[in-house]
C-alpha cells in the first residue's frame, strides 16, 4: 500500500528510531545512513531535498529502518518505509509505503475506540481491508480523506491479535470488492449510496434500519450558522452566492439524509449536493446531511441525526451490537446485506 501523508507541505521533521539508511528514489544509491536520526528538517531547496539544510544531491528518497515502526514523520510513527519526494506542484510530499495488515492496523484504531469490544474491531477491521483494497484496485492514491490513519499510534498488542485475526478477510458481492463505506453514527437508519454519492447503488450499500446507536452522543444535534457564516464558507467554492437568505433541504432518502441543498440567494437559486454543502461548512461543524432546517432571521438552525455520510456501517451500531454479543460476521451481514466473506490471502 502506498499511503499519503504530506501533500505539497514546505517542510517536515523526520526522526528514525533505529539504524537506518536514505537511499535515492531512483537509482537505490544510499546517500546517507546512521545507528539513528534524531528529530531533523526536511525541506525543499531549489528542488533537491535537504535534510537539516544539506542537500541530498535529489528531488526523491526512500527512509528505511532496521526495526519496522521505528520511522517518525512530524511526530507519529510509522511502519515500513517513507518516501519523500518533490511533488507535482514543488511541494514535499511524504508517502508510506507499507504492506496492508500494517496499514490496516493503523487504520482500525484511528477509525473506532480501541478499547472498544473485539468482535466490532475486527467488523472495522474487514470494513476498512475492503474499503482500502477496492480503492486500491481501482487506481486511487490512498490519503487522509479515505481513512484515518495514525501510523502506530493507537496500537496495542489486543489490536495487533484482532487484526491479525482477520487477516486477508474481505468482503465480496457477487465475487468482487466494493466500496464499503463506514460512518460513526446513523441516526436510526444508514442510508442509500446512490443517494448519498450518485454512485454504487448495490443492494448492500441500499441503506438498513439501525436501532443500535441511541447511546451515541450524536444520534441528535442541533447547529446554529450565521447566514453570514454560511455565505462565508460556501463562497471557497461559490463566489456567486451573495446575501444567502434561504436553505432547503431536497430529496430526503430512507436514512432521512437529504441528497440535495436548494440555496435561495439575491440573485436566485443554487442546487448543490448535499454532502459536499456538508464538506464546505465542515464535517466536524454540520456533522450529517440528516437534517432539517429552521430560519431564525440573521441565522439557520440545523437540526439533525447521526456523525458521516450515513453510508454502511454504522460504528455506533456495530459497537452496541458487539456489547450484545453479536460477532463480526452477523454485524456486517445486517449493515451490508448480501455479502459473502472471503480470504484472499494468508
Amino acid at each position: 500500500m502506498e499511503v499519503t501523508l504530506l501533500k505539497e507541505a514546505s517542510t517536515a521533521r523526520l526522526a528514525v528510531h533505529s539504524p537506518y539508511r536514505i537511499l535515492d528514489l531512483k537509482n537505490g544509491t544510499s546517500l546517507r545512513e546512521g545507528a539513528s536520526l534524531p528529530s531533523t528538517p526536511v525541506a525543499l531547496k531549489q528542488g533537491q531535498l535537504a535534510l537539516g539544510g544539506i542537500k541530498l544531491g535529489t528531488n526523491g528518497v526512500r527512509v528505511v529502518a532496521q526495526v519496522d515502526g521505528t520511522l517518525e514523520l512530524e511526530g507519529t510513527h510509522y511502519r515500513g518505509e517513507i518516501h519523500l519526494l518533490k511533488g507535482p506542484k514543488g511541494g514535499l510530499t511524504a508517502i508510506d509505503k507499507l504492506d496492508v495488515e500494517s496499514y490496516i492496523l493503523g487504520v482500525v484504531g484511528s477509525e473506532m475506540p480501541n478499547h472498544w469490544e473485539p468482535e466490532a474491531l475486527s467488523a472495522q477491521a474487514i470494513t476498512a481491508r475492503t474499503f482500502a483494497l477496492y480503492l486500491k484496485g481501482n487506481g486511487v492514491n490512498l490519503g487522509a480523506l479515505h481513512l484515518a490513519y495514525k501510523g502506530t499510534t493507537k496500537e496495542t498488542p489486543a489490536l495487533r491479535r484482532i487484526v491479525s485475526q482477520t487477516r486477508g478477510v474481505v468482503m465480496l458481492y457477487k465475487k468482487d470488492l466494493f466500496p464499503a463505506y463506514f460512518h460513526s453514527t446513523c441516526g436510526g437508519h444508514t442510508e442509500d449510496a446512490n443517494l448519498v454519492f450518485g454512485k454504487d447503488g448495490i443492494p448492500p450499500l441500499k441503506g438498513v434500519k439501525c436501532n443500535y446507536c441511541k447511546d451515541s452522543k450524536y444520534y441528535q444535534w442541533s447547529r446554529e450558522i450565521s447566514k453570514q457564516e454560511l455565505e462565508k464558507d460556501l463562497g471557497k467554492a461559490y463566489p456567486s452566492l451573495k446575501e444567502i437568505w434561504e436553505v432547503s433541504p431536497q430529496g430526503r432518502g430512507p436514512g432521512r439524509h437529504v441528497s440535495q441543498v436548494e440555496i435561495k440567494y439575491a440573485s436566485g437559486s443554487y442546487r448543490m449536493n448535499a454532502n459536499e454543502f456538508r464538506l464546505l461548512l465542515g464535517p466536524n461543524h454540520l456533522l450529517s446531511t440528516a437534517f432539517e432546517v429552521a430560519d431564525k432571521g440573521k441565522t439557520i438552525r440545523f437540526s439533525g441525526n447521526g456523525w458521516g455520510h450515513g453510508v454502511g456501517l454504522c460504528q455506533y451500531g456495530a459497537g452496541t451490537m458487539a456489547k450484545n454479543g453479536s460477532i463480526w460476521q452477523e454485524i456486517l451481514k445486517k449493515y451490508y446485506p448480501g455479502v459473502e466473506f472471503v480470504k484472499i490471502y494468508e
